[in-house]
């Protein structure tokens, strides 16, 4: 296991980050989107699926350099994106300054959450969950996203890994993603079915130069996961295939859960 490779200090999250997941086709294997078309369409699914209205005031963790956040800001809801990158955060501030959105970034961690009965949702977007070491830690992390929520709120979590679909060999432990700045991004990853983790390694390459960086995420199965929001105290877990509100299945590219406090 890759230790605190989420930290500022692992370099992980940042600039390599920023770089890498900037791709011209995407992640999904039969639609390619770039990254404005991608933001627009999760953006619009987490309002969709949530069924959030103006005003109404959202918690974006973690928000990275603010994409999601500054989109729902744009469709005037209040939002604050809490991060731990300082490199990410600061991006966000300067692409929010000019505006007169609703939109506020903080420096924190998710373990370390102390907001009470605040937020009308929280989003955990883009396989966010799991990060830490022990499944007591990642529980504590969703406990305090239950503790932050009004009753009656809302917290989504999106993820591009389905274990069925990995253990049926679907899930491509490969790919070649070409990058909008140039050069390419190449993922390699693992998961392992006896840790129930999923290891990886990214690796971007440019004209004479070679970076990589590795990851260990605890990924869980539909059905853990809705254990794991029943266990905190949600009381309705809706499981779902895309941003449109498609059924899942077990063949899902993508899973994205809301549940209900």
């Amino acid at each position: 296991m890759i230790k605190d490779w989420w930290s500022e200090k692992s370099g992980f999250f940042g600039k390599f980050y920023m770089t890498g997941d900037n791709s011209i086709d995407g992640y999904h294997e039969f639609r390619k989107m770039n990254m404005n078309e991608r933001t627009l369409e999760e953006v619009e699914g987490v309002i969709r699926l949530c069924k959030l209205k103006k005003g109404e005031k959202i918690l974006d963790c973690p928000c990275g350099w603010g994409r999601h956040s500054i989109g729902l800001a744009k469709y005037g809801l209040v939002v604050i994106g809490s991060d731990l990158n300082s490199f990410e955060l600061n991006i966000a501030n300067k692409q929010s300054a000019d505006s007169r959105l609703n939109v506020k970034f903080i420096k924190e961690n998710m373990l370390n959450l102390k907001y009470k009965n605040e937020f009308d949702a929280i989003i955990n977007m883009w396989y966010s969950f799991g990060f830490f070491d022990t499944d007591k830690e990642n529980l504590k992390v969703l406990k305090n996203f239950y503790n932050s929520l009004k009753y009656g709120g809302k917290f989504l979590m999106h993820t591009d890994v389905n274990i069925p679909r990995v253990l049926k060999g679907k899930f491509r432990e490969y790919e070649k993603r070409r990058l909008s700045g140039g050069g390419f991004l190449r993922q390699v990853e693992f998961c392992n079915p006896q840790t129930k983790r999923n290891n990886g390694i990214w690796i971007i390459e440019k004209i004479g130069k070679v970076e990589s960086k590795s990851y260990s995420i605890r990924v869980y199965t539909k059905e853990e996961f809705t254990e794991l929001c029943t266990k905190v105290g949600f009381r309705d877990v809706k499981v779902y295939s895309d941003w449109h509100g498609k059924k899942y299945t077990k063949d899902s590219e993508d899973m994205i859960i809301v549940a209900t406090k």
